[in-house]
């Protein structure tokens, strides 16, 4: 999913099911349990992880005068 409702407000979108194929970006964290060694984790380090992932390069297509932090 690249773009979603308070994608404008800097929310963080975390979604799983896509198993160890995509960590995700930093706008979007891939929170499956199998990503994370199969531990619980915390909102602080799924949002320390996004800080380190690339920029999602397709957000600027989807929502138009965005910039990805």
């Amino acid at each position: 999913m690249i773009t979603w409702n308070h994608a404008r407000r800097q929310a963080l979108h975390m979604f799983g099911h896509v198993h160890n194929n995509w960590l995700g970006s930093r706008n979007a964290v891939n929170v499956g349990v199998d990503v994370w060694h199969f531990m619980p984790v915390s909102f602080e380090q799924i949002a320390e992880r996004a800080k380190r992932l690339p920029p999602n390069k397709h957000l600027a297509d989807v929502e138009p005068g965005i910039a990805e932090r």
